[in-house]
């Protein structure tokens, strides 16, 4: 499988330690196509539901359901 940058992928997140996203999730990958051809390495964002988060941080970033073509508002 090659991994691409910019794409958006389901991977199950399990085993996770801690307040870590467990179970399957999209991820959208944000490293190079240079770093992702190596065995095991991708760096990602996870995606999680709106309302799992219960205020805004800083560091969230909303995607409407329209924009992220999971039909899910993020």
């Amino acid at each position: 499988m090659t991994i691409l940058r910019s794409e958006i992928y389901f991977v199950n997140l399990n085993p996770t330690s801690g307040r870590e996203q467990s179970g399957t999730r999209p991820v959208l990958v944000v490293s190079s196509d240079n770093i992702n051809r190596l065995p095991l390495v991708a760096t990602v964002v996870v995606g999680t539901k709106g309302a799992n988060v219960p205020r805004d941080h800083l560091t969230n970033v909303r995607v409407s359901s329209a924009e992220n073509c999971l039909g899910l508002a993020n």
